[in-house]
């Protein structure tokens, strides 16, 4: 695996992270927290991508290499 997808993979959840934030801190009081339950959604899914990514390489690392 290239080290510059894995880079690229943090980059864009750090795009995401602050833009999810970004839309939060712009968003009107009354929508806050309908965004703020967005926002947490959405970490949630990254916390789980980012699990799998991390699983799916120690189960390489354990794998027999030809």
């Amino acid at each position: 695996m290239d080290i510059r997808w894995l880079i690229g993979v943090v980059i864009i959840s750090i795009g995401i992270s602050l833009f999810y934030v970004a839309r939060y801190l712009l968003a009107p009081e009354g929508k806050k927290k309908q965004k703020a339950q967005e926002i947490k959604y959405l970490g949630i899914v990254w916390i789980v991508v980012g699990a799998l990514i991390y699983l799916g390489f120690v189960i390489l690392l354990f794998l027999p290499q030809p």
